[in-house]
């Protein structure tokens, strides 16, 4: 028991040593390195109240002993800008140093009925939109960044004939649309934003005929995918669809 006891003790003064400073108040204005962006939705329409954070993280390793400075906290304003200087720490520039900046975006704010999120409530949806720069080297370091935020819109998809052969065999639907970071070109989608995706094991079929409504990004070339794995053998297939506004789609698939 004694030995249980100096084992705890010693954790938790590891654990302890965890430092988190928090500098999100200071204003910089001198040798400042900047922080921004804008978040649109379809035809660039801008979307305000998202949170972008910026952290510089140290790692601890098992025993702890790491740290986290947070440096940036600020929001997407009504023309759906984010704007915020801030001071890099001489041990935090540069190649040689220790740890890295992670930026965090956080859409929980805006309606999850008007735009698809990276957390649409249905468990397993859309790829987190944060980044980490692993440097950075001069200070007057302008880091900008431009989002897409989908209007969300439903269609109509029927999967039908599900008789499973193997108790683990299953038939599912899953949506691929533009969401998150400006890349240039995506050719997969015809886009210049990246890919987003949502419906990995939410939207599958339960008994033989399956009517699901399934979210898509209005006015924008999606992929619908359909997944199978029918005798324990998976197969998918994509079906690439654009969604006009005010749209009556259903589509039908059969296992």
């Amino acid at each position: 028991m004694k030995n249980l006891i100096t084992v705890f003790v010693i954790f938790l003064f590891f654990t302890s040593c965890e430092k988190t400073e928090d500098d999100t108040e200071n204003d910089c204005t001198s040798n400042c390195t900047t922080l921004s962006g804008k978040f649109v939705t379809l035809n660039n329409v801008p979307v305000s109240n998202i949170k972008v954070s910026l952290k510089y993280r140290i790692s601890g390793g098992e025993l702890g002993g790491g740290s986290t400075r947070k440096i940036v906290s600020t929001q997407s304003d009504q023309s759906g800008n984010f704007y915020k200087n801030f001071f890099i720490k001489d041990n935090e520039l540069g190649h040689t140093a220790n740890g890295y900046f992670e930026v965090e975006i956080d859409d929980s704010n805006i309606d999850v009925n008007k735009y698809i999120r990276t957390n649409n409530l249905i468990g397993n949806t859309s790829t987190d939109i944060g980044f980490a720069i692993y440097s950075i080297t001069n200070r007057d370091t302008i880091i900008d960044k431009i989002f897409y935020i989908p209007k969300k819109t439903y269609i109509k998809v029927n999967l039908n004939n599900f008789l499973p052969l193997q108790a683990d065999d299953y038939f599912e639907v899953q949506t691929l649309y533009p969401f998150g970071p400006k890349i240039g070109v995506n050719t997969f989608l015809n886009s210049e934003y990246s890919t987003g995706f949502s419906g990995y094991g939410n939207w599958r079929a339960t008994n033989l005929n399956n009517l699901l409504n399934v979210f898509v990004a209005e006015g924008e070339n999606n992929v619908i995918r359909i997944f199978r794995r029918k005798n324990g053998v998976n197969t998918s297939v994509d079906f690439p669809i654009f969604i006009p506004p005010n749209n009556t789609i259903e589509l039908t698939y059969n296992f």
